[in-house]
């Protein structure tokens, strides 16, 4: 275990955030003395201030007071935040610290990606309202209404933004290799993809959708995780059922594992981005700050989440994939191979299929603030 010492910067959560901070003081364990920044030992409690020391008491108000009875038997250490007025200097436990290095660095900036984005995103649009609402904008009304209305009935539930539309769509098109070169803009072309694009969701896929925005929305419940079988193993279980029906056919073999290779890949992109709800989001942030999710690691968020969550991104794809430059045999085979998925989930829920728990109150108020 790493061991921090006064004047050592470090990695230290204020809130949701990570901020860089200083060790000004610390006290280990059962001691009963603090160390300061000159190694000097400090009595655990303040004795009164004499009527003499009434200057220095006016300008301790500032300094946290060491807490006795909160850190016995604790180590803990007071901390400064680089850049930030000395009245926030306060006293944290070693859970609120981490060690100044690449790794840690790279969360840093993820929680602070992942804030921005939580700021951007209107949680009342539908992913695919989302991402066809501008594809519709140079047509005429009446296609545009069909249209709406006909992706906000296949969709029942996935939150996004429009700020990330750009993002959806760029990365859309590398879930396979086959794209063409030819971005192809106009309105025909772009009619025959949208005719292309109609996913046969099954109906108690969609039940599964409807009962996760109420359970998350209405009872402010969340899919209980790391779920005992999350994606990646779904796909793999799909993969070797496939591969069987495929044994002679070594061309369609490499299209199928690059698709859930994509859609894999995609799934861990996109998740923190465009697949979750508000309600959700602190519970992805806690798990980047205990490790259960570490890209750099290789614990990718394919092997936390599961079914409900990899179901809000295939639900999506029709949204997601109008507009891309991908050719019409790639995506018809693209969709085929989607739809075979879902069948496949369809007749495994009851195996795949997570629980929901109510949050703490800490959580809960948190979450909706």
């Amino acid at each position: 275990m790493v061991e921090y010492k006064p004047n050592q910067t470090v990695y230290a959560y204020h809130g949701p955030l990570i901020y860089e901070a200083k060790i000004l003081k610390l006290k280990n364990g059962k001691d009963s003395f603090i160390i300061n920044q000159d190694f000097q030992h400090e009595p655990l409690e303040e004795k009164p201030n004499s009527s003499g020391n009434h200057h220095h008491h006016h300008h301790s108000q500032h300094i946290a007071k060491f807490d006795p009875k909160k850190w016995q038997d604790q180590t803990c250490y007071y901390l400064h935040y680089q850049g930030w007025n000395s009245k926030w200097d306060e006293w944290v436990g070693i859970d609120r610290i981490m060690e100044y290095n690449e790794e840690n660095k790279f969360k840093k900036l993820e929680l602070d990606q992942l804030t921005k984005k939580k700021k951007a995103i209107n949680n009342n649009e539908i992913i695919v309202n989302a991402t066809t609402k501008n594809h519709t904008n140079n047509k005429n009304k009446k296609e545009s209404n069909k249209r709406k209305s006909s992706s906000a009935t296949t969709t029942s539930g996935v939150t996004a933004g429009t700020n990330n539309n750009k993002k959806q769509k760029s990365a859309s098109t590398s879930t396979t290799n086959n794209t063409s070169g030819n971005s192809g803009t106009t309105s025909n072309k772009s009619k025959q993809i949208l005719s292309r694009l109609n996913l046969n969701f099954p109906p108690e896929l969609k039940h599964i959708l409807v009962n996760d925005w109420e359970y998350i929305t209405k009872d402010r419940k969340l899919v209980s995780l790391p779920s005992q079988y999350p994606i990646n193993q779904i796909l793999q279980d799909y993969k070797t059922y496939r591969t069987k029906q495929l044994t002679s056919n070594s061309d369609q073999l490499s299209i199928l594992i690059e698709i859930l290779t994509g859609l894999e890949i995609y799934f861990n992109k996109s998740l923190s981005l465009i697949l979750l709800y508000k309600y959700e989001h602190l519970q992805y942030l806690n798990f980047l700050k205990q490790n259960i999710i570490n890209p750099q690691q290789d614990i990718l968020q394919s092997n936390i989440y599961g079914v409900e969550h990899l179901l809000r991104l295939i639900i999506s794809f029709p949204g997601l994939l109008s507009t891309t430059t991908m050719d019409g045999i790639s995506l018809s085979v693209l969709i085929s191979e989607l739809e075979s998925l879902c069948r496949f989930i369809g007749d495994r829920l009851q195996l795949y299929q997570n629980n929901y728990e109510f949050t703490s109150p800490q959580y809960d108020s948190l979450a909706r603030s």
